[in-house]
């Protein structure tokens, strides 16, 4: 089968080293430079069995780091629950990409390009792999063509510091989310808040002192990480798709953030996007594409509805009362359901 991956980043990729040594496959991709940009990406379980399943689990484990243990705490420092023994890792996403790129079969063919009208591409099934501004998107529902702004600005960044193994972990509360995510070298950290600012590109500087204002009553550590932080800090809107209720439309189908971009607080994007391209490839070669969107669309539909739900949680003032309720002891939940 001719296949056309529109977008080779983690979905485009995934799809092309579970497609490439039985199809003739085509990535195009129109801005190779972005793959040094990103941050750190949360790996669950069955995001490792789709790597393992492609060739690229070794590789994205030696550069990953577990997270043993962590804690969701009070935007002022308070830990409001603590979890142990997680099922994950954390990966950067340029490691996440060369492990993917290293994967894909020599015989899959790359080009550099922006794909404006996939309806022109010449092949017998096209995949749109093309993030939350797809131009798939737009041929299997035209009425979800168009991203949707949401009303977040998000900060992220790496940095070269060390933090305390108490300090790890989310901090919601008072219109705020951070996190700070330890690393094998140095820490991975993000704030979120709603902001006016705009339109994109964000000038970093400026963000950078709304977020520190915003942050002045945060967790010691949280303003630490912001006063080290300078102009290599990504500073974005957050975009979401909008609800789809199919992924496939004749020889059109799409994956990853093309299908189903949500908030992040479920930690799903980059794997739901691996889960979607390497389940596809599997109901490709069986002829069952149907019984794919059929489950695909109810889990990943429920993420994105869940993972919004779970951002307003976190910016509550309420955040104090609803985690209170939960036991102490409890474990963390994986919301990853393995495919």
């Amino acid at each position: 089968m001719q296949i056309a991956i529109v977008g080779g980043g983690i979905a485009g990729l995934a799809a092309a080293a579970a497609l490439g040594p039985r199809h003739q496959v085509t990535i195009y991709e129109a801005a190779p430079e972005r793959e040094s940009v990103g941050g750190a990406l949360v790996v669950w379980p069955s995001a490792r069995k789709a790597l393992a399943e492609i060739g690229a689990l070794a590789a994205v484990q030696r550069s990953a780091s577990p997270i043993v243990r962590g804690a969701l705490h009070d935007i002022e420092g308070r830990a409001l629950l603590r979890a142990k023994d997680l099922p994950v890792l954390v990966v950067r996403r340029p490691d996440l990409l060369a492990a993917l790129h290293a994967a894909v079969p020599t015989g899959v063919r790359r080009e550099h390009r922006q794909i404006d009208n996939p309806a022109e591409l010449d092949a017998e099934l096209v995949i749109g792999a093309d993030g939350v501004r797809s131009r798939v998107r737009a041929l299997i529902n035209p009425a979800a063509a168009e991203r949707r702004a949401t009303d977040y600005l998000v900060m992220r960044g790496e940095l070269p510091l060390q933090i305390k193994p108490d300090e790890a972990g989310e901090y919601w509360g008072r219109g705020l989310l951070a996190g700070m995510v330890p690393l094998q070298q140095g820490l991975y950290w993000f704030t979120t808040h709603r902001s006016k600012l705009g339109p994109e590109p964000l000038d970093v500087t400026t963000a950078l002192h709304e977020t520190r204002s915003r942050c002045a009553g945060a967790a010691p550590v949280i303003r630490r990480v912001l006063d080290a932080a300078g102009a290599e800090t990504l500073a974005t809107r957050l975009w979401v798709a909008p609800p789809m209720r199919r992924y496939v439309e004749g020889r059109y189908v799409v994956i990853g953030d093309a299908a189903h971009a949500m908030t992040p607080n479920l930690g799903r994007g980059a794997c739901d996007a691996i889960v979607d391209a390497v389940t596809l490839a599997r109901a490709i070669e069986r002829g069952r594409i149907g019984q794919w969107q059929a489950r695909r669309v109810v889990l990943t539909q429920l993420a994105r509805v869940g993972s919004r739900t779970l951002m307003r949680v976190a910016l509550s003032q309420g955040t104090d009362r609803i985690l209170n309720a939960i036991p102490a002891s409890s474990g963390a939940a994986s919301p990853d359901p393995v495919p």
